[in-house]
């Protein structure tokens, strides 16, 4: 009986606690920013901890600090506020619908099995990659160059190396690491481009011609994709940082993976550290195009703490006095 009564009263108390964070998402956050285009709206935080969600054309903080993250409206939001803890999360949709959901379930990725009869070398019909066995550890997909495919190899001192269909080592093409990057684009369009890490530490990309973009300027791997609610959305841009604590970067720029240039070069005014986005459609799709379909930011902070967004151009959006 004391095992009923006990369950009964915390099950009245998880649901008494959900149901007042629910009206504190209601009347702190839904009812302030109603009146508002959800697009235009966007994260502020006086110390980095607590949030509020600001109108960009205003410059009007519009809610309390209550949120625990820098979220945006792509095109829902979550709504969890800071120092509370739920297994619920509070969604606010694009017409101010308020829900919550229990969990974020994802389904299960679908085991993908090798077909041995059809090998990944094999890349046209009596045409293969040759490949010696006892000088490569890993090989990768074929890439096609002027009628000639060309694949990414690592050598067995872990090593990278660009070989053609007859097994030759390109010259110019033996990096620390090479790699296929997906979203880059070339003004020739039979170009492929890759990044690369030399073995003296610089970093940049390389054309399959051999022609260098950004090498040695780099200061990370590119990453190409954004997070947003429970999805990655790609746009083309890098966010590049000398130090992945935000308290220690030192410089910090943007870079358009698309055309190999600096969209915001990198610099000491703001520490950048992040790359958000408001769409008024969900993005899933690993295109550039994307950032034709959304408002990018991007996060950052400065010496006084404040941590605020800023545009495309790397000019900073702060609430007006």
């Amino acid at each position: 009986m004391k095992r009923i009564l006990l369950a009964v009263m915390l099950s009245i108390g998880v649901l008494g606690f959900a149901q007042n964070k629910k009206n504190i998402v209601k009347t702190e956050i839904v009812d302030k920013i109603k009146n508002y285009k959800p697009t235009d709206l966007v994260p502020y935080s006086k110390d980095g901890k607590k949030w509020a969600l600001m109108d960009v054309k205003s410059r009007k903080i519009l809610t309390d600090f209550v949120l625990a993250s820098p979220n945006t409206f792509n095109p829902d939001i979550s709504a969890e506020l800071y120092g509370e803890y739920s297994e619920e999360s509070d969604i606010i949709y694009s017409d101010y619908r308020l829900e919550s959901e229990v969990g974020l379930i994802y389904p299960v990725a679908v085991a993908q099995t090798a077909d041995t009869d059809n090998s990944p070398f094999q890349v046209k019909e009596k045409r293969k990659i040759k490949v010696d066995e006892t000088k490569y550890k890993y090989i990768l997909e074929p890439i096609l160059y002027k009628e000639e495919y060309y694949t990414i190899a690592t050598k067995k001192d872990n090593s990278d190396v660009l070989i053609n269909e007859r097994g030759e080592e390109l010259k110019g093409f033996h990096f620390r690491v090479i790699k296929d990057s997906y979203l880059c684009k070339d003004k020739n369009p039979n170009e492929k481009i890759f990044y690369v890490e030399g073995f003296d530490g610089k970093k940049g990309f390389v054309t399959i011609s051999g022609k260098k973009k950004l090498y040695g300027k780099l200061m990370n791997e590119p990453r190409s994709y954004v997070i947003g609610e429970g999805h990655q959305s790609a746009f083309g841009y890098s966010l590049q940082k000398d130090n992945d604590d935000i308290r220690k970067i030192k410089k910090s720029g943007i870079v358009d993976t698309s055309t190999q240039k600096w969209l915001i070069k990198p610099q000491e005014k703001y520490k950048i550290y992040d790359i958000i986005y408001t769409s008024s459609e969900e993005l899933k799709k690993y295109d550039v195009t994307n950032r034709n379909k959304a408002t990018i930011y991007f996060l950052a902070t400065d010496q006084s703490g404040q941590h605020f967004v800023l545009d495309i151009n790397g000019n900073p959006i702060l609430p007006r006095e």
